[in-house]
């Protein structure tokens, strides 16, 4: 979009420029005012007008309410109508009441008056209407007649009372109760009266009431209820939180914006003390809105109008302010054309224009010297070209013998010399390689030759030991065959033990058998001592008999005794031999530690060798390496210097073409004549 705009004409885009900004200001200019406009009819609305209306038509209910209230209060206060209550409601001075109700009634000019009387216990409900005075009794509480009762239990002065009349339930009566000052023997007023007004008349004025097109009114119970409002009207119940906002007994006016439908209005609401109720009036915002949107609309329309007029004045004054410039455009494009430096610019502009000619001239004047100073010394710059060839090995050929000469000259040398460095660093490479390899294996070498020694030392160590473990197992042998052979002597110690035991056994016998002889023959007395005679050889036998077995036992351990003597002797000369072998064994793991040892000290000294036969292999090969380095820079320099050479003679020649299309004038290249020429 940007390109796009800059590629237009200066004329265009000044016109559009200068029509936009008229239009943005116009628009601007124009929702302004139609805002401040309608914000100022909307708070007249809502500060003035509103609240103006609203108390208006309070005035009116008031001013229809007030005669009602006013000879309402009288009746119920009447003295004639108390004193009447007070003689128990006497039928002879009936007439005389219906009379005073009449008069009463033209003044007021309702409908119908009531009187709730109290009187000798009992309470009678009187009605005057039409010249008829009827009466009934007032029913208990919790019927018809409830009014009455709520009325008279509270402290207000007088209420307003909306229930239907017994006598005409199908019409509707707004009743004033007012109560008197005497009171009855049950605690009530004795006379609670009123008037009756028609509700329809009232309601009619709520009917009939128009605020613009939208603006309509209601009346409200206490508690927010609708009681009358048109048929017309948009808002027939509020809610919860606009019935706190809205419905407050005082004596403020407050307007709010409550939205039904989608369709936003105004509604302020008034009490009525009087009739003990609310008076709401709603007003359309949209009907407002609406006349400033219509309004606002014509404007633009006018404001289009004047806009194509100013539009139609505007272009040709861009036309004429942009004439000079267009004549300095094509000025400058003819020098550009022509290249004619000795040309200047002439306009009869005395502003930023003619500043700007004056300023283009004086850069033509500029360039005209630069030019002729560039056309001098370009030959100065031919003949260095000239000498930076020569110095690079170039004979001055121009054209396309210079790139074969330049293959024959200190470049080409340069590059040999590096390329013959590259081949010796690469040889050096590969022998370094070599004695890298050589150095690798003869490292592996000294490992395995230290392993070797490592595992010769920890054979050693373990071959002493196990001729350690070999001489105890020896002693270990020696006492036990000691030890195999005391036992022996022990188990025929025994067995001599075992024929003493059997020697007493047989002679505890022999004295058992005894003394059972000597008891049997003592009768009666001796069978105690012949039963203990008897268990006594009895354990001789068991003794006997134990001892043939220990003897058995004995016999058999000293046969295993025996054997094992044998078995001992056979072991202590195999131990005697595994000593002998191990000792033989130790003498040749000596000898092995020590070639391990010997072997291991020579691969070392030939890995240290190989390792310092790498060292100076690579630094031969890093030498050679900065050796081929530094030769590919100065083959590099070289052909660059060969390169510039090149470059600087047909820039040479180039920028002498260039300076010879530019015209000058003869001011300009006169002192270039002059100046010296650099040798």
């Amino acid at each position: 979009m940007t390109a796009r705009w800059k590629t237009l004409p200066l004329r265009l885009r000044l016109f559009i420029s200068f029509g936009t900004v008229l239009a943005i200001a116009m628009f601007l200019a124009l929702y302004l005012q139609a805002r401040a406009h309608g914000q100022a009819r909307l708070d007249n609305l809502l500060n003035v007008e509103l609240p103006a209306q609203v108390e208006e038509l309070a005035t009116r209910i008031n001013l229809r309410l007030s005669p009602a209230l006013a000879l309402s209060e009288s009746l119920a206060n009447s003295y004639f109508i108390e004193q009447w209550v007070a003689d128990g409601l006497p039928a002879i001075q009936q007439p005389d009441i219906e009379r005073y109700l009449s008069r009463l009634m033209n003044q007021l000019d309702t409908e119908l008056l009531f009187i709730a009387a109290q009187t000798q216990g009992r309470g009678v409900y009187f009605q005057y209407r039409d010249g008829n005075f009827m009466q009934r009794p007032l029913q208990r509480p919790g019927g018809d007649d409830d009014w009455y009762y709520q009325f008279t239990d509270s402290d207000a002065p007088y209420n307003l009372n909306l229930d239907s009349d017994t006598f005409s339930p199908e019409e509707a009566f707004v009743f004033l109760n007012f109560r008197s000052s005497a009171t009855a023997t049950n605690g009530r007023p004795s006379v609670v009266a009123g008037a009756g007004l028609d509700l329809s008349r009232m309601a009619q004025l709520i009917r009939d009431y128009r605020l613009g097109d939208t603006g309509r009114a209601s009346i409200l119970s206490a508690e927010g209820a609708f009681m009358v409002t048109s048929n017309e009207t948009n808002i027939s119940a509020l809610q919860p939180q606009e019935t706190d906002t809205l419905l407050r007994q005082d004596n403020d006016i407050r307007v709010s914006e409550i939205e039904r439908n989608g369709h936003p209005y105004f509604v302020t609401t008034r009490w009525l003390p009087e009739l003990q109720r609310y008076l709401m009036v709603e007003v359309s915002k949209e009907e407002y809105t609406s006349s400033i949107r219509q309004r606002f609309l014509s404007s633009v329309e006018l404001g289009l109008l004047l806009l194509v007029a100013g539009l139609l004045l505007l272009y040709p004054l861009t036309g004429s302010l942009i004439r000079p410039l267009d004549r300095f455009q094509r000025q400058l494009k003819e020098i550009t054309h022509s290249l004619d430096l000795s040309r200047r610019v002439e306009t009869d502009d005395r502003a930023e224009l003619g500043d700007l000619a004056d300023q283009t001239n004086q850069l033509l004047e500029r360039l005209s010297r630069a030019i002729a100073a560039v056309s001098s010394n370009a030959l100065a710059l031919n003949q260095v070209a000239d000498r930076l060839a020569q110095t690079a090995g170039l004979s001055g050929i121009q054209g396309g013998d210079i790139q074969h000469e330049a293959n024959q000259t200190m470049a080409a040398a340069v590059e040999e010399m590096a390329s013959s460095v590259a081949e010796i660093t690469s040889t050096m490479e590969e022998l370094s390689t070599s004695s890298t390899q050589i150095a690798d294996h003869s490292q592996s070498v000294v490992d395995v030759a230290n392993q070797t020694l490592e595992r010769s030392r920890k054979g050693s160590t373990a071959m002493q030991l196990l001729q350690a473990k070999m001489q105890d197992i020896r002693s270990d042998s020696e006492q036990s065959l000691a030890e195999i052979m005391t036992l022996g002597a022990k188990s025929k110690q025994i067995s001599k033990v075992m024929e003493l035991i059997n020697t007493l056994a047989a002679q505890t016998k022999l004295i058992a058998f005894n003394a059972a002889l000597e008891a049997s023959s003592a009768g009666e007395s001796g069978r105690r001592f012949s039963v203990v005679a008897n268990e006594i050889r009895r354990l001789a036998d068991s003794v006997t008999d134990s001892t043939q077995e220990i003897e058995g036992h004995t016999d058999d351990i000293q046969q295993a005794i025996n054997r094992l003597v044998v078995a001992s002797e056979k072991g202590a000369t195999s131990i005697e031999q595994g000593v002998e072998a191990s000792q033989s064994t130790a003498q040749d793991l000596e000898a092995l530690l020590k070639a391990a040892s010997q072997t291991s000290s020579a691969a070392q000294q030939i890995s240290l060798s190989t390792q310092q036969q790498k060292t100076a292999s690579s630094q031969v090969v890093i030498a050679l390496r900065d050796i081929d380095t530094a030769s590919a820079r100065n083959a590099h320099s070289v052909r660059s210097i060969t390169e510039i050479s090149q470059d600087m003679v047909q820039m040479s020649a180039e920028l002498n073409a260039l300076v010879q299309e530019f015209t000058l004038d003869e001011q300009s290249a006169k002192p270039n004549d002059d100046k010296p020429r650099p040798s």
